[in-house]
């Protein structure tokens, strides 16, 4: 499908979504309409090549167990909007716009210069006065936001005073799916957290969890799809209320596929609400002009291609479009989007750094904050420096793309959090040549209290943590220690069950392998002695008793890379079991070599 008709596709969606939202007891098919080309639901792994990062294992998974009851998710009386038949307009006063650039959401920015606060002040009662309803306005450093909504046609408007720019964001379909400005539930009985979920040896990925009061969830991105299980389990287990976990907002930060893969994996398992309730999915997709340059760097067009395609799955889920300076709230804590692609890429078509994708937004609420800055580059943070500065100051932070991008000190320095989590594993942490100075210098400010490196293990901090001004920095490593009366028992070897064309193999050499399994039986493949599977297949997908290649998926495309040279261990596993703890129905051990 071509991109421009995914737009117009998009657009019709969110009018559609909002004439047909019915309280999750009562409907049954997503808002989110399948596109023209439809997903089989499989549970085959996609393809979890890294970006430009060095990720090279992917983690154990987890077993499943299902809730036992199913409660509702938190809903409001909702009626049914009025379509605009045409987009809002910008004020006739202020002529031709400096800069228009069109979303790949179906709105239009227009970006206005030399503009001062009255210019702001005229817009929003611009907007008032055209039967526009505040949808909640916000003072960001004196950065001043106010968003509109008129039945499913939205306003956005923000002024930036250190540059004089005065932004409109018209839509006539996204205020359909905006949260409730103020929700139903705002307390409740559980601790507020953040958790950053474990990276394995050498994976890294990024993926974050924060517990709201209500029991309820907000998650950021979610690595690779290995990590399903393991994110599935975390969230009944922390839930600990009745039913079925609720995830008030899924935030995809950006399109490189070390963050949306469990995204993807979720959504084809969550099956239409049996599992969860995701309400709402915030991410900001590319413009069209953006794709197509020739110095594009790793750009994946995931977000305008697949996104929807696998929204299918879920059911009353809304979309929501981020833009610079809007916010959202989900119970307790306030969602400010500090920065959205179209900052930087409405000035120039040259993609260059795909990184600068990234949504940056931040959580603030009890007089607490915590700073996400996904993968952003140095142009993304430049500008946030510039708009912000002060006002960036957060108590937690995660620090850009796994720690080795070149976002300056000067960044970190306007944002002095006493907790630094850093979304990589120690080999990634400690590489000298990738920007070392910069991880050594906040190793040494006095404000850094602790570091916390997702590789070693899942850390979660309490919303309000705390430190002591003279504590000095703690980077705990809570690896537990391997003892010598810990013997690991040997995986049966059956032949019958699973089996190799041959035991040795050059690198890239295709790896045939046979199978026999029923239901969720999977095979995986890892170094000897590894605590997780490198790649995995579920039998079923593959055709049990069929003999497929290790190196390809289930279409037969290629994975991306081979195999190093090593020893590498082949298991059959029982049931959606995890590698290092499931049964394991049988085992076979080959050798790769250059």
């Amino acid at each position: 499908m071509k991109k421009n008709s995914l737009r117009v596709l998009i657009a019709s969606l969110l009018v559609a979504s909002a004439a047909l939202f019915l309280p999750a007891c009562q409907q049954e098919e997503p808002l989110v309409e399948p596109p023209d080309t439809t997903v089989e639901q499989s549970t085959e792994a996609p393809d979890t090549a890294s970006d430009e990062t060095d990720a090279i294992t992917e983690p154990e998974t987890d077993a499943i167990t299902e809730p036992v009851t199913e409660p509702e998710a938190e809903t409001e009386p909702e009626t049914e909007p009025a379509v605009p038949t045409t987009p809002p307009e910008a004020p006739a006063s202020f002529g031709e716009a400096s800069i228009r650039y069109e979303c790949d959401d179906g709105s239009i920015l227009f970006t206005y210069a030399n503009k001062e606060k009255a210019d702001f002040d005229t817009a929003c009662s611009h907007y008032v006065g055209e039967g526009y309803t505040l949808y909640n306005t916000s003072d960001m450093g004196g950065n001043l936001s106010s968003t509109y909504t008129r039945g499913t046609a939205m306003a956005h408007v923000y002024w930036h005073p250190s540059n004089g720019e005065l932004n409109l964001v018209l839509s006539h379909t996204a205020g359909a799916t905006l949260p409730p400005a103020t929700p139903a539930v705002t307390d409740g009985e559980y601790p507020c957290t953040v958790t950053q979920m474990q990276d394995a040896r050498n994976v890294n990925g990024m993926s974050y969890v924060i517990q709201l009061k209500d029991g309820s969830y907000i998650i950021y991105d979610g690595g690779y799809s290995e990590l399903t299980n393991t994110m599935e389990q975390f969230l009944r287990d922390n839930y600990k209320g009745e039913g079925k976990p609720i995830i008030r907002a899924w935030v995809l930060t950006h399109s490189h596929n070390d963050h949306y893969p469990l995204f993807q994996m979720f959504a084809k398992r969550a099956g239409r609400g049996e599992k969860f309730i995701i309400e709402h999915v915030i991410y900001a997709p590319m413009n069209d002009e953006n794709y197509s340059m020739t110095s594009v760097n790793d750009n994946d067009p995931y977000f305008s291609v697949k996104l929807l395609d696998d929204m299918r799955h879920l059911t009353n889920t809304k979309v929501i479009f981020a833009h610079t300076g809007m916010r959202f709230t989900f119970c307790n804590l306030d969602m400010e989007i500090l920065y959205s692609p179209e900052s930087y890429y409405k000035t120039t078509l040259d993609l260059g750094n795909f990184n600068n994708t990234s949504i940056v937004s931040r959580l603030t609420g009890e007089g607490y904050s915590a700073l996400f800055t996904a993968d952003v580059g140095i142009q993304g943070s430049t500008i946030m420096e510039n708009l912000y500065g002060d006002y960036l100051k957060s108590d937690m932070c995660q620090i850009s793309h796994h720690g080795v991008e070149d976002v300056p000190l000067s960044f970190y320095e306007l944002v002095k959090a006493p907790i630094l989590f850093y979304p990589c594993n120690q080999w990634l942490y400690d590489q000298t040549e990738r920007h070392w100075e910069e991880r050594q210098a906040m190793e040494d400010w006095d404000c850094t209290k602790e570091i916390l490196i997702a590789g070693l293990n899942r850390y979660t901090r309490a919303w309000g943590t705390t430190f002591d001004a003279d504590a000095p920095l703690s980077m705990p490593d809570y690896t537990p220690p391997v003892t010598e009366e810990e013997e690991e028992e040997q995986p049966p070897v059956n032949t019958e069950l699973l089996s190799a064309d041959k035991t040795a193999y050059t690198v890239g050499e295709a790896i045939t392998v046979t199978a026999v399994g029923s239901g969720t039986d999977w095979v995986g493949i890892a170094p000897t002695g590894s605590d997780g599977s490198l790649r995995w297949w579920y039998v079923t997908s593959v055709g049990s008793g069929t003999p497929f290649d290790l190196l390809t998926t289930v279409d037969g495309q290629q994975l991306s890379g081979s195999l190093p040279a090593g020893e590498y261990e082949i298991r059959l596993i029982a049931n959606d079991q995890n590698w290092g703890s499931g049964t394991v129905l049988a085992s076979l051990t080959i050798t790769i070599t250059e």
